[in-house]
């Protein structure tokens, strides 16, 4: 199906993404790529994993087994060195530019209380 409208969500490497189907794409040791597609066990669905010589026939079963499982989304993890190639699709950016709290830029913190949280939480992960 190669179809460059879909859009998919990239994760970091080793993520979990409990409601999703998983795409690895990593080198395939000469010019070009392979994939893995799998998803954990979630209620009545088993945890499965499958190779994939072509990119787009990974993204294809991923999209397939999102619908017959009723996955949330199919997110993307691509291996250091991997680009993204256009006729895949859409890859939404792995956000990075978070604390690994999360943002907590709209919910109204002063300068103290922000840094009153920030010194708590380095203090328990020091704990």
């Amino acid at each position: 199906m190669n179809d460059a409208h879909r859009s998919f969500r990239q994760v970091p490497v080793g993520a979990t993404v409990p409601q999703a189907v998983t795409v690895g794409i990593e080198s395939d040791g000469g010019a070009g790529h392979k994939a893995a597609v799998w998803w954990d066990a979630v209620a009545d669905v088993d945890a499965d994993e499958a190779e994939f010589i072509d990119v787009a026939a990974a993204l294809d079963a991923a999209e397939g087994a999102r619908a017959l499982h009723g996955f949330s989304e199919v997110v993307v993890t691509l291996q250091d060195g991997v680009k993204w190639q256009a006729g895949w699709g859409e890859l939404r950016p792995l956000h990075t530019g978070n604390e690994p709290v999360g943002d907590i830029s709209g919910v109204g913190l002063s300068e103290e209380e922000s840094f009153e949280l920030a010194a708590d939480i380095e203090a328990e992960c020091d704990a």
